[in-house]
């Protein structure tokens, strides 16, 4: 397999997991808590293509007029629920995390479809193009 087909592949199941989870609820973890994990992109997640990573962010600073990510969730998500996890980290560390959950408004919702389906027409009609080389 070429590096270019891989790469439209990453990029085509980027796509997909955006179209998968832009109406589900997703997680945020404040700033300066206790490192819980990863919970600073939309929907959760860990995006395996860099490029659609970025489409996204822009896709929510033009939505939002902002160009950092807690601001452009802000105006495009809903909150629906905030709370706090408390423990210990061995003997001697204490911690506390702090989390909201967002859902990403209805109105915004279409526009993400609309685009990341465009995106992935485009794609699986390059990698075939590419294939048939």
């Amino acid at each position: 397999m070429s590096l270019e087909i891989g790469n439209k592949e990453k990029m085509i199941k980027t796509c997909q997991a955006i179209l998968e989870s832009c109406e589900k609820p997703f997680v945020w973890e404040e700033e300066d808590t206790y490192k819980y994990g990863d919970y600073k992109k939309p929907f959760n997640l860990f995006l395996p293509h860099q490029q659609i990573d970025n489409e996204l962010h822009n896709l929510f600073e033009k939505f939002s007029n902002s160009s950092y990510l807690y601001d452009q969730i802000k105006a495009t998500c809903t909150l629906d629920e905030e709370w706090a996890e408390y423990g210990t980290y061995g003997m001697d560390r204490d911690f506390s995390c702090y989390f909201s959950k967002f859902t990403l408004k209805p109105e915004y919702v279409e526009q993400v479809k609309t685009y990341f389906n465009n995106r992935l027409s485009e794609l699986q009609k390059s990698k075939s193009e590419i294939e048939s080389r």
